[in-house]
């Protein structure tokens, strides 16, 4: 009796054994998912310090919620911080929330990343690219739209 105890007590803590040997890969693949995205969102916070683009919009324009913030990649652990709206009023169409939100991050040290893209811009921040965008659902039937500060290329 005291023989098949102490195998099962044996067992058990073979087994235990290996569920943490199992579970610590994970824990700090997740702790450096956390670690990478915190980095990532200070980067995108310092791109906005001199002027928060996401906070201003064109006139007559609402917020449709709060800003929110995403690092889904656990690959590339890639961060955005985002604040979506509702347009309203005379500057309500696609290409006047476009060259606002344009002008207004060439006036604060954004750059264009190309001619084709022209809602695309980017800033350097420690060495990467922070990228900011303005983002249309192509579904939606009207032109509500979400501008994005993010550490993803546009």
């Amino acid at each position: 009796m005291k023989r098949v105890f102490s195998w099962v007590l044996v067992a058990v803590a073979s087994l235990l054994a290996l569920a943490g040997i199992a579970v610590v890969p994970l824990l700090s693949e997740s702790w450096e998912h956390e670690t990478v995205c915190e980095k990532n969102f200070d980067r995108i916070e310092t791109a906005l310090a001199s002027f928060d683009v996401l906070a201003t919009a064109p006139a007559g324009t609402t917020p449709d919620g709060e800003r929110d913030r995403s690092c889904t990649d656990t690959d590339d652990h890639h961060a955005s911080i985002s604040r979506s709206y509702r347009p309203a009023g005379e500057h309500s169409s696609r290409k006047d929330i476009e060259s606002f939100y344009r002008d207004l991050a060439l006036r604060n040290g954004w750059k264009p990343l190309s001619a084709d893209e022209p809602t695309c811009m980017a800033r350097e921040v420690d060495g990467a690219e922070v990228g900011l965008e303005v983002w249309f659902d192509p579904e939606s039937k009207d032109t509500s739209y979400a501008v994005i500060a993010s550490t993803w290329p546009c």
